[in-house]
């Protein structure tokens, strides 16, 4: 649904002011409940928005910038490409969209570090019970029916999601650790079913 211009401002206006117009970022956020539909959406009301193809402005001419490439602020087939080459360089998911991993790899920033969960025993980076409930505390578990494996029976899109490597019943306990507890700290338990 497009955005309602309620001040009569041209396109070259709004998009100076940084409203979104059309099917864009504007209504996503409306479908999604954050703002009430039809009202005009400054880019900034919503964090991290993904950048790609097609895209403009001074986020995409500061992601240039990170990059080494001539800052342009339009998000070129050659920003694409240069993109897609930090990503596999650094081990992100290589889909030539710059999200919050790809922005965080591209400016430093390093998620919190994640102290145990309340109520974890035995070394475990969450709830113990829960991962007696998916593995029996076995890191080289793995479930025949859905691939997940170790210790927290991790699928292995997850695994790689949040920057393991190879599949996670093959890592380390330090590794498998580490991963599961940083998926907890974004999901909670309901990250998993037990």
């Amino acid at each position: 649904m497009p955005v309602r211009n309620p001040r009569g401002l041209s396109r070259m206006k709004q998009a100076r002011r940084g409203v979104r117009i059309g099917t864009g970022l504007a209504a996503v956020a409306a479908s999604a409940g954050v703002l009430a539909s039809g009202a005009p959406i400054a880019a900034a009301a919503i964090p991290q928005a993904l950048l790609t193809e097609g895209s403009s402005g001074a986020a995409v001419a500061k992601i240039q910038r990170a990059l080494h490439l001539k800052r342009t602020g339009r998000f070129t087939a050659g920003t694409r490409h240069a993109v897609l080459a930090f990503q596999h360089s650094h081990h992100l998911i290589v889909d030539g969209i710059v999200g919050p991993q790809t922005e965080d790899a591209l400016f430093g920033i390093k998620p919190p570090s994640v102290a145990p969960a309340a109520g974890s025993v035995g070394g475990y980076s969450i709830p113990a019970s829960i991962v007696e409930c998916e593995s029996g505390g076995n890191y080289a578990a793995v479930n025949p029916e859905s691939g997940a494996g170790g210790a927290y029976q991790i699928l292995p899109s997850t695994w790689a999601a949040y920057g393991g490597q190879g599949l996670p019943e093959n890592a380390s306990p330090a590794e498998q650790n580490a991963i599961a507890a940083r998926i907890y700290a974004a999901d909670g338990p309901s990250a998993w079913s037990c």
